[in-house]
């Protein structure tokens, strides 16, 4: 995409070029414009091309965004943004968990999952790892898997009891418990 004099909000008629079919991520300090060239100017604009696609009692109906003070965009394509948001990530966090995009996915699951008859109702706490019926059997949906062996619990077998041999013991620690578990549905 090519976009030419993007003036939106704090932008100064910035010039850029933006790969396609590419993950891409503005980066900058606080007030650079990152927001303004991504939901200002290109969100907006591709919003705008398509709403003059639609009816146009059906555009009275939609909220919209003005025109962005652009003069030239070429390459757009049809755009859909995430929500800004902020919040307090959890360990259990993950980039679709905060986003909401997993919920979404996991919404489509349930449905495209239904459709054929022979196949039992799918609900969307089917495919969250946060809940009983969605969870990895193995790791529960933490993630990790933690196994403890006789290595893991006494990592120097040459030290005593009062030595702290036992890791797991106050002050002691485990030693290679831990293992990744990944399921991608």
């Amino acid at each position: 995409m090519r976009v030419r004099g993007a003036r939106e909000h704090n932008l100064k008629n910035v010039d850029v070029d933006v790969p396609r079919d590419a993950l891409v991520v503005f980066t900058g300090v606080s007030g650079s414009g990152k927001s303004s060239l991504a939901f200002g100017t290109l969100y907006a604009e591709a919003q705008r091309r398509y709403f003059e696609s639609v009816a146009p009692y059906a555009r009275r109906l939609i909220e919209q965004v003005g025109v962005p003070e652009v003069d030239s965009i070429e390459g757009l394509p049809p755009a859909v943004a995430l929500q800004q948001q902020r919040g307090t990530p959890s360990a259990r966090s993950s980039v679709g968990s905060v986003t909401t995009l997993s919920s979404l996915v996991r919404m489509l699951y349930s449905r495209t999952g239904s459709y054929p008859s022979n196949q039992p109702m799918f609900y969307a706490e089917d495919f969250s790892p946060n809940t009983v019926q969605g969870a990895c059997p193995v790791c529960h949906g933490l993630g990790r898997i933690y196994e403890v062996t006789e290595k893991s619990m006494v990592p120097d077998d040459t030290l005593s009891i009062r030595e702290r041999a036992i890791a797991a013991w106050p002050h002691g620690r485990l030693h290679g418990m831990d293992k990744t578990c990944a399921i991608f549905w």
